[in-house]
């Protein structure tokens, strides 16, 4: 699943239900009775926002037993048999989402079938079955249903053992209007017409799954599709969206042959879908559903007319990781939540390798490096947690999708690949697929496989960097005859430092005549590289393994000297890493400005371009101090050259990268308040209300990043009307999440007022709030909590104890911990409160920065005059 907010928990609580625990201390459902096969039932009630179910569920009962415990969630029970004929009473248990049911008399041990009839609630938001409310491009009100089940919400659509280690086969039936085109997991096997203008529809079973895989979808809805080595590979759309389609069929079309090639596995269903779903969502993109992934349209669809650069690539991206998936996470998937990383740190890493392979323009790796930075933050602070990190309960899995588990395992993955060599690592992974297909495994099943085909074994690195929190950190010193390389933590604040030691593999590029180091350093022992004459060296050359580096001053002084010459992954990770050490004061400030002083405008666009970003973010960070003035006079001299060759219009035959480099460009210097930019944002805007075709995708979100930044309420009142009146579903979504970017606070307001209204579509009434979280975070917080009653309504319930804490992490002020702290001990359990911790942390860190770090560059900033 792609995942969007930050962050997860660190300490997993201990529920105290009333179910088993297993060996490991997990709640989980007793063992005794195991699913085979679910034969499922469901007609939905659209109008009532309500469905009727049954459900006949294969048994395997291991011994003897009264009882029969399996997961429930806003489920009605009206008959449960089994057998056909004993009732049992039923009991619920509605924190662990639980039904109990228990019989007159034991059950012997053996195959036995359970029969359930029931009503459920189809939701505004997705979690469980649920509803998407949309406008079609005759003015007609339509509704569309979708499921969505990761982790633990199958429970709200069938009765079942909602556990991703208890497989079984799924045979859907479903009753739909007859105009509708229904999608599950697998194709339809026989259509019956129904009276009332229904028909009926039955699905073919589906392979051994999981339950949070199944998938079912009905609307007014066409596909187009093409066969792809044998595999009916197709894209379900709102009616009349067909153009938009093409791009991500013709991305699937690649991906799937080349994942057939790498895992070594063919592709076991008879089809795969890609369903595109209107609105978004707080907490996810898209979703794995074994054949038939769901992806909110922004993630698929590719308007010819109105799309970016940037929205090609996310779709790519977001095709090539769900598709990874299909073999990552349904055909083998974890045993427990615990391991979910298996599922999306490997799914990251292949979304880059796969767009590598096909797009090798786009430079993926280098975007992998800054993915890397973000996990690298949030895993230097407190409240951080191990790739791998003990679950007890699955209603708290929910916690494990965050940057840790996605960019962190990416990343970790990334350095081991490198460690090891492509081909061994392949073969490893393609055992491993063989061996655990339409299975569960833990991690270790991994290592051993790829340590059998390794020429190195890596399981003891693998160990350091899954089952340990933290960012290793080498230290380099300059010493006779080449560099001293030691072994510490980065951390942003030394209480949270205990003593951590790991095998890093490091990798080192003399700058003179690029001879290469290749070794392991821990704590326990460091490491000499010897040098020829006195020319020093770039550490993690490549910028493949996950480490901070920090340099003493003569070391870094050579590397600073050749920035240069260095590949443009060293440039990005130098500055990387000399950004986030003069942060937290492993290195002056003036490393990093002394770097960005350095570029020109024929550095590579990729660096070029996250250097803006990083200078864009310290700008943020000085609101409202006395030396941002003469910190945005750096910021234009260094950026406006760039700008100036790039300039506002593409050239014929331009690198494609330049688009997503001009876009941020035009934000940064839009950000620092240059007035040619901000001036000419303005004209651009009111040529585009007269006329929409008058700007590209990519200049159009360009534009509307500044005026929406700078609006005055006339402003915002115009990019209003746009969301209001725009056809395009898409469109109109990113339009009223415009809304939400205003600086001025009055403005601000009018959207969070806004986002109580009817207005907007349902599903983008929260993404509003969390805009205005980025410039305004406690006027945000404040205005969740006066309306918490209202906005949890359409808050999806995975996300309820995340997003108040999300919209507080970019505060800088120190006064917004104490009011966080009196949230979470209101309104979030103890175990859950982990985006909590990590929030004022960063809160804590932002402020730090300002104190300290700023000041700093101030000092810079008067000694070295532009």
């Amino acid at each position: 699943m792609h995942r969007f907010i930050l962050a997860c928990l660190a300490i997993f609580a201990l529920s105290t239900a009333a179910q088993a625990a297993d060996t490991n201390g997990r709640i989980v459902l007793p063992s005794d009775v195991q699913p085979t096969r679910y034969d499922l039932a469901i007609v939905p009630d659209t109008a009532h926002m309500s469905f009727t179910g049954t459900v006949k569920i294969a048994l395997d009962v291991k011994s003897a037993t009264k009882t029969i415990e399996l997961n429930s969630a806003d489920i009605t029970f009206d008959k449960v048999a089994l057998d056909g004929k004993a009732t049992p009473k039923v009991s619920f248990d509605t924190t662990e989402e639980t039904a109990t049911l228990t019989f007159p008399a034991a059950m012997k041990a053996g195959k036995h079938f359970l029969s359930i009839a029931y009503t459920g609630k189809i939701n505004p938001h997705p979690s469980g079955l649920f509803a998407l409310d949309y406008t079609d491009k005759t003015g007609a009100k339509k509704r569309a249903l979708f499921t969505q089940f990761e982790n633990s919400d199958a429970r709200r659509f069938v009765p079942s053992w909602d556990e991703p280690n208890r497989k079984a086969v799924f045979a859907l039936t479903a009753t739909v209007p007859a105009a509708n085109l229904p999608i599950s997991n697998m194709p339809i096997a026989k259509t019956e017409n129904l009276a009332g203008g229904l028909k009926r529809v039955h699905f073919m079973p589906s392979p051994k799954m999981s339950s949070y895989l199944l998938f079912f979808g009905t609307g007014d809805f066409e596909r187009v599709s093409r066969k792809v080595n044998g595999v009916d590979v197709g894209v379900v759309f709102k009616r009349g969206d067909g153009a938009k389609a093409q791009y991500a069929l013709d991305e699937a079309a690649k991906f799937l042959p080349y994942y057939e090639d790498y895992f070594g596995v063919k592709y076991p269903l008879p089809k795969l879908d890609m369903i595109a779903g209107p609105g978004t969502s707080q907490t996810f993109a898209a979703m794995e559903n074994w054949g038939a992934i769901f992806y909110f349209e922004r993630a698929l669809m590719l308007d010819p007319k109105t799309g970016s650069e940037q929205d090609r690539r996310n779709i790519s991206v977001d095709v090539a990781h769900e598709m990874a998936h299909q073999w990552f996470g349904d055909l083998v998937t974890m045993d427990w939540w615990e391991d979910l990383w298996l599922n999306e740190g490997f799914a990251s890493w292949m979304e880059n390798k796969a767009n590598d392979h096909f797009h090798p323009e786009w430079h993926m790796w280098m975007d992998s490096i800054n993915n890397r930075e973000g996990a690298m933050r949030e895993d230097a602070r407190a409240g951080t947690h191990p790739i791998i990190t003990p679950i007890h309960d699955v209603l708290q899995a929910d916690q494990a999708f965050d940057n840790i588990t996605y960019q962190k395992g990416q990343a970790v993955i990334r350095m081991l690949e490198s460690y090891v060599g492509e081909d061994a690592f392949r073969a490893g992974i393609r055992a491993y697929m063989k061996d655990h297909a339409y299975g569960n495994t833990v991690t270790d099943d991994l290592w051993r496989e790829i340590d059998k085909v390794s020429p190195q074994p890596i399981t003891q690195i693998a160990h350091d960097f899954t089952l340990q929190a933290g960012v290793p950190l080498i230290r380099v010193a300059t010493a006779k005859g080449g560099l001293h390389l030691t072994q510490d933590r980065a951390v942003d604040d030394d209480s949270e430092n205990p003593p951590t030691s790991w095998h890093v593999p490091v990798v080192t590029r003399s700058l003179g005549t690029s001879q290469m180091w290749h070794g392991i350093v821990s704590r326990e022992a460091p490491q000499d590289v010897a040098l020829p004459g006195d020319e020093g060296a770039l550490v993690n050359a490549g910028q493949t393994a996950y480490f901070r580096t920090a340099y003493d001053d003569a070391s870094f002084k050579k590397v600073a000297a050749a920035f240069a010459s260095l590949s443009q992954e060293d440039q990005l990770g130098l500055i990387n890493d000399a950004r986030d050490n003069g942060y937290v004061g492993l290195a002056p400030f003036g490393q990093f400005l002394s770097l960005a002083a350095q570029v020109t405008p024929d550095t590579n666009v990729k660096v070029l371009d996250t250097l803006a970003g990083r200078m864009q973010g310290i700008d943020t960070l000085y609101r409202g101090l006395p030396g941002q003035k003469a910190y945005r006079a750096f910021v234009v001299s260094v950026l406006d050259p760039v700008f100036t060759k790039v300039g506002w219009d593409a050239k014929p035959g331009e690198n494609s990268n330049v688009p997503l480099l001009r876009g941020d460009l035009i934000d940064a210097l839009s950000q620092v308040n240059d007035p040619p930019v901000i001036a000419e944002a303005d004209r651009r805007f009111d040529a585009y209300r007269a006329n929409p075709d008058s700007m590209s995708g990519d200049m159009r979100q360009a534009v509307m990043s500044v005026v929406a930044r700078h609006a005055d309420a006339a402003r915002w009142e115009q990019i209003h009307q746009l969301a209001k009146t725009t056809a395009d579903s898409a469109l109109k979504e990113e339009f009223y999440v415009y809304l939400g970017r205003a600086e001025d606070q009055a403005v601000a307001q009018k959207a969070l007022d806004l986002a109580l209204t009817d207005e907007p579509p349902v599903t983008v009434r929260l993404t509003i709030v969390a805009v205005v979280s980025g410039l305004h975070p406690e006027m945000a917080f404040d205005f969740f909590v006066a309306h918490r009653d209202a906005l949890n309504k359409i808050l999806e319930p995975d996300a309820r104890d995340r997003f108040p804490p999300e919209l507080a992490s970019s505060s800088f002020d120190p006064a917004m911990i104490p009011k966080l702290k009196a949230y979470a001990e209101k309104y979030i359990s103890e175990g859950a409160r982990g985006d909590a911790v990590r929030a004022t942390g960063a809160i804590g860190y932002y402020a730090k920065i300002r104190s300290t770090s700023l000041p700093e560059i101030d000092k810079w900033l008067a000694k070295n005059k532009r």
